[in-house]
């Protein structure tokens, strides 16, 4: 890069940080810290909201997969991310905005109880630093293939300034930054695929050049089986599995927004992957067989960028910094409104004034941000940033999405049933992944992350026909049900 690139860059952040500023005076208590006072626009959370779902990760880690296997690369994340949001803007999200919460799990204790309520809390947190971490690593590949800057040292430079940013504005920050970003983000990923689509003598003649089968839906590694199993991971992960995602809805007054919100994140999913990927399907034509495909995408941006206009590599840099850092600091912003509001103060300090809690909070963004840097780090030693994250966060999230999500559905289910989905879930996923392959049978993710997700949801769906609610319980969740259920 060069000096106009790194002043852009400096230009971008001064710009994003004044943000953050600006909106600190609309911060007066946890609620406008942690939801944005419920007043964000139904457009304004849409784009958050699908943004959120980007992030440097989509640039690095389904970049690769775009590099390896070709067009599958659509199927695998573009389609499912489409088809979830549909089916969540009818059911979901007009139900995160009835609920009025400040935290995603603060409900449950309502629909089940609090040991449910606080099992989920902490088992929630602590899969979520894989996520954040591979987010991380992955802005770290990105910044450190244009810059060459060392890659540990843009992990824990990009990762300290997140969580300072989050610190300061919330929630609105964030939804604002997301906003700025997208703007930037989209008008970059434009210019370079309609450069590269010109140098590759078109969209047709790209894929006539490439390798057969680069085209086609599937492909062996990520065949039909794979894709629905992920197909249901993204659609409890985007729907509010992922706390970040979740909160984009709960911001929003009105349920009706919220479908709406949910309505136009999903078709901007459908459509905008498909100009983020192709110069990484052009990138074999142009700079031959790449070594490291996550690189894929910031090496074909390093050699076309610098040509077309001075700055305009510094200005796909910050962008894809203020994308990273908006959906690390999102999801940071969630992982500490769950510990303050359900974790301190439900255990430790009842009574707290909102003063201590918002003092707990930013001690708590603090630390779990510097948890997310190490994390990161890790990358590497985890197999790389789509590994990981597959490997991982994909792979156990259901057993704490599945009671956090379908107890907004299904009335029947005891906190029993919560409880046994949870722990069947976590057996099931250590016995297929760990305990089957040290008897010399090997499982694929297909198998351990769909045995899971059958094990989570059977248990959690029967023992509501095994147990009944008492009176009391019943009387709670019909209360609780009334309050979320479609409105006539």
């Amino acid at each position: 890069m060069t000096g106009v690139d790194y002043g852009v860059v400096v230009v971008y952040l001064v710009f994003v940080a004044s943000i953050g500023f600006f909106v600190r005076s609309r911060i007066k208590g946890l609620e406008d810290y942690f939801a944005a006072g419920h007043r964000v626009p139904w457009w304004l959370a849409a784009v958050s909201h699908h943004i959120s779902g980007y992030s440097a990760f989509a640039f690095v880690g389904y970049a690769s997969v775009a590099y390896t296997v070709g067009f599958n690369v659509w199927t695998l994340f573009a389609l499912p991310c489409f088809l979830a949001m549909m089916l969540g803007a009818f059911v979901w999200a007009p139900r995160w905005a009835r609920l009025k919460v400040i935290t995603p799990v603060e409900y449950l204790e309502k629909r089940f109880n609090r040991p449910v309520h606080q099992l989920i809390s902490w088992s929630g947190i602590a899969i979520k630093f894989v996520d954040e971490g591979m987010k991380l690593y992955s802005l770290g590949i990105v910044v450190a293939a244009c810059t060459q800057l060392p890659l540990n040292a843009t992990i824990i430079g990009c990762g300290v300034v997140a969580i300072l940013y989050v610190m300061i504005g919330g929630l609105w920050a964030e939804i604002l930054t997301d906003f700025s970003q997208f703007i930037v983000q989209f008008v970059t990923t434009v210019i370079l695929a309609v450069v590269v689509l010109q140098a590759v003598g078109g969209w047709h003649s790209m894929w006539a050049q490439l390798p057969a089968g680069y085209g086609g839906l599937f492909s062996e590694q990520y065949n039909a089986a794979y894709i629905l199993v992920f197909l249901v991971v993204i659609t409890l992960s985007y729907n509010g599995g992922t706390w970040g995602l979740a909160q984009r809805f709960y911001s929003i007054g009105a349920p009706r927004d919220a479908k709406k919100a949910a309505l136009l994140s999903g078709v901007m999913y459908l459509i905008y992957p498909l100009i983020i990927y192709i110069p990484v399907w052009a990138s074999p034509l142009v700079l031959g067989e790449i070594a490291a495909p996550e690189e894929s995408y910031a090496l074909m941006a390093k050699t076309y960028f610098p040509s077309l206009m001075p700055g305009l590599l510094g200005l796909f840099v910050a962008s894809m910094f203020a994308a990273t850092m908006s959906m690390v600091d999102s999801d940071l912003n969630a992982l500490a409104a769950v510990f303050t509001k359900d974790i301190y103060q439900k255990t430790f300090n009842p009574d707290a004034p909102e003063k201590t809690l918002l003092k707990v909070a930013l001690l708590a963004t603090a630390i779990f941000g510097t948890i997310t840097i190490i994390s990161g780090l890790m990358g590497e030693m985890m197999g790389g940033a789509f590994n990981a994250m597959m490997q991982w966060y994909a792979a156990i999230l259901a057993p704490v999405s599945v009671p956090l999500l379908f107890g907004m559905l299904n009335r029947r289910t005891t906190w029993r049933g919560a409880l046994a989905a949870w722990f069947g879930g976590f057996a099931t996923f250590v016995l297929l992944k760990y305990g089957l392959p040290a008897f010399g049978v090997e499982t694929s993710w297909t198998v351990f992350t769909g045995g899971e997700l059958l094990v989570t949801f059977g248990i959690f769906y029967a023992e509501g026909y095994i147990n009944k609610l008492t009176p009391e319980e019943k009387a709670r969740v019909d209360e609780l049900f009334d309050q979320i259920a479609p409105q006539e």
